[in-house]
């Protein structure tokens, strides 16, 4: 069981969610979850020092012991379940904090970003009993990370810069097992932005292709 609420996150991962397995939903959901709550440290408009402090928290958090975490926090309480080694869920905390910079977006802080996200990803598909999966879920974290970020950036050159540092990138279709489904979801709704250059949820053919892989995984 779980207290998180699905409704708290973005209507792309509610949409993904939905063709979670029952016996993998939790997981989804706290990876979602998790991703969601730094995305709102970073975006809601606060001091870079408040930010900062916020990220830290949760850093210091996956530096400990998972027995050590506070009781009360159901993200925590949700992420300590994972069969996983949870203390690399701070490179992911990493990545975000370099969005923070009021440089110009560089291609050093969108990998780190990027793969911070994919790892996050990938300890997420270990704690779901699909370790194995690792290359092709980081594969599909990747191509759902860069059209994420270059679809909430406002400055037409931060969001090419976010594309470009990511040359690299394969937009080859992702398959993976039916207990990932919802990574496929959105790894599907990121090709398609990157390789259309629109939004991912810009209407109903999007909408239909994402239920497409969320029902056949393709």
């Amino acid at each position: 069981m779980t207290d998180l609420d699905p409704t708290e996150l973005p209507p792309a991962m509610q949409l993904a969610l939905a063709y979670a397995p029952r016996t993998a939903r939790n997981v989804h959901l706290a990876l979602f979850a998790l991703d969601t709550r730094l995305a709102q440290v970073v975006g809601r408009g606060s001091e870079p020092i408040v930010a900062q402090l916020k990220l830290a928290w949760w850093r210091d958090r996956f530096a400990e012991d998972r027995c050590q975490w506070p009781v009360g926090e159901p993200l925590l309480a949700s992420l300590a379940t994972w069969d996983a080694d949870v203390s690399h869920l701070g490179r992911t905390v990493d990545g975000w904090e370099g969005l923070l910079s009021e440089d110009p977006l560089a291609a050093p802080v969108v990998t780190e970003f990027v793969e911070g996200r994919a790892q996050v990803w990938a300890l997420a598909s270990e704690a779901i009993g699909a370790g194995t999966e690792s290359s092709k879920v980081q594969q599909a974290a990747r191509q759902w990370a860069v059209a994420d970020l270059a679809g909430n950036l406002h400055d037409a050159s931060e969001k090419a810069e976010a594309i470009r540092s990511i040359r690299d990138l394969s937009l080859d279709p992702v398959v993976m097992p039916r207990a990932l489904r919802p990574m496929a979801v959105l790894a599907a709704m990121g090709r398609r932005s990157l390789k259309r250059e629109r939004p991912m949820m810009d209407g109903g053919r999007a909408l239909f292709n994402a239920m497409r892989v969320g029902i056949l995984g393709r």
